[in-house]
């Protein structure tokens, strides 16, 4: 039920990503550039990138491939993301692929560019949605252009240079990348000395920075992030990239913490107090929503949490009255026939309560996936459907979808949840996911992994509506707090016997 830090390797291995596949026959198009990378996890060979570039003469493709294996405590899961940028030589945009397999189902989205519109194509599995989109907002850069301005850039001698991309993994929301001159430098490449530049690189969507090492010829020759465990990617030669890893890396046990003394009990909690404390810099902001409400700490690097299940905090207006908590996505795929299906047979006799259709659908939930593994990175709801199989994550987003279809607003929620044994750890919290629903104008927190709808030992760090392209944006406040945080049990409470659970 605890899930590996997911969140961490999605948003920085989409911060590496370059832009897979084409629209074109294959020997239309001719190679102009290729490069091999090896991408390192917590010290350890995790996968390989490439990414190249070819032309048919009147457009360029930028292509680019990630394969990524790592630990989760006894599984391994391998995911994969492909991308393919399209545009002519005079860098008007043409097309965007973009393919990810996190689950056993890959998703892939085309993004078609017209004069006036984007047409968007999402398909898995041959389930397909065709969707009209307005064109990005403002001015942005094409994979060529961007390398142009770059390279004219580095070669003046600019010191700072900022620009905005679009980025498959963000949708079409156009992002702002800085880069700041540090240090010229050098480095190994095939036996030979090379000179390189490095930077400090800042992207707006997801909030990261890395430090990088370019070549004369403007080349990523080597990338550092760092959130909660180092992710580097070096160049290297196709063999080296593509050769068999030694140790994989473990991104679950890793990212357990371990709170100043034990919670007995901890899924018969109702209330609890909790002081987090970063181990640098400051607390980023976190929401009090459902169950939770945040106090501010003696300063700037803590909070104190309460945490009462039957005293949700009231919705924002524009939160109960934001659209995007009903709508379909890529991952949150309510529209899926079998996931409506799979609702209406849920509520069953609830009747017109929302909260027992709610948590009818918890509980429904919570049975129907008979296979609770860790093999799955991050599943959409209607590939959990028909699979039956996942961890934290499948079990937030199905339950999600389901109540989307039964015209309940609902949203994802990240954060920790204690557990006082996995994986042959005792006592530690582990980010895990669970879903949130608006009832009554409150978010109700509803953790289909649980026999019973929630306890007092979770901490949420972050809200996501899962709409496409969202993720990695609502997901910052998680992204700070991976290997930083320190928990404290100030105090926890029991429901007496007999009193309800319901808020």
């Amino acid at each position: 039920m605890l899930k590996h830090q997911r969140l961490v390797l999605v948003l920085l291995v989409w911060a590496v990503v370059g832009l897979v596949s084409s629209l074109a026959r294959a020997d239309d198009w001719q190679l102009v550039e290729e490069h091999w990378y090896v991408v390192e996890l917590a010290g350890h060979k995790a996968g390989w990138m490439t990414s190249s570039i070819h032309s048919d003469g009147e457009r360029y493709r930028s292509d680019s491939q990630v394969r990524l294996s790592f630990g989760r405590g006894p599984a391994t899961t391998t995911i994969e993301f492909d991308s393919s940028f399209v545009e002519s030589h005079q860098g008007e945009p043409v097309s965007l692929k973009f393919r990810q397999k996190m689950g056993r189902q890959p998703v892939q989205t085309l993004w078609e560019f017209a004069a006036d519109h984007v047409v968007q194509t999402t398909e898995q599995a041959g389930r397909e949605t065709v969707t009209e989109l307005p064109l990005p907002e403002g001015d942005w850069l094409t994979p060529m252009a961007m390398g142009r301005y770059w390279l004219q850039q580095q070669q003046s001698g600019a010191q700072e240079m900022t620009y905005r991309i679009i980025d498959p993994a963000n949708g079409l929301s156009p992002m702002a990348v800085t880069h700041r001159f540090i240090e010229e430098d050098v480095m190994q490449r095939d036996g030979q000395t090379v000179a390189v530049t490095v930077w400090r690189t800042t992207t707006e969507k997801p909030p990261l920075t890395a430090t990088e090492k370019y070549d004369p010829q403007g080349t990523l020759m080597y990338q550092a992030v760092t959130a909660g465990f180092e992710m580097i990617t070096r160049i290297a030669t196709k063999a080296e990239a593509l050769a068999k890893p030694g140790q994989q890396p473990e991104l679950l046990v890793a990212t357990f913490i371990k709170p100043d003394e034990p919670i007995a009990g901890s899924r018969r909690t109702t209330t609890a107090t909790l002081r987090l404390r970063t181990k640098k810099g400051a607390m980023p902001p976190l929401p009090s929503a459902g169950a939770q409400r945040v106090e501010v700490g003696d300063d700037a690097g803590s909070v104190i949490l309460h945490v009462d299940i039957n005293d949700n905090q009231r919705a924002p207006a524009d939160e109960a009255q934001n659209p995007a908590y009903l709508q379909a996505s890529a991952v949150i795929d309510s529209k899926d026939e079998q996931i409506h299906q799979l609702a209406v047979r849920a509520v069953g006799r609830a009747g017109d309560d929302l909260y027992e259709q709610a948590e009818a659908m918890r509980s429904f939930v919570h049975r129907y996936i008979s296979n609770k593994d860790l093999n799955t990175a991050f599943a959409t709801a209607s590939e959990v459907a028909r699979l039956k199989s996942g961890d934290c994550s499948e079990h937030a987003v199905l339950l999600c979808a389901m109540l989307r279809t039964q015209e309940i607003p609902a949203r994802i929620a990240v954060g920790l949840i204690y557990a006082e044994s996995f994986l042959q750890q005792r006592g530690v919290f582990g980010w895990h996911m669970w879903t949130q629903a608006l009832i009554d104008g409150k978010w109700v927190d509803f953790d289909a992994t649980l026999r019973n709808r929630y306890h007092a030992a979770h901490v949420l760090t972050s809200t996501s509506d899962l709409a496409d392209g969202a993720f990695s944006q609502q997901m910052a406040g998680a992204l700070q707090l991976i290997g930083n945080l320190e928990i404290d049990v100030v105090e926890v409470g029991y429901e007496r016997l007999g009193a309800t659970s319901r808020p």
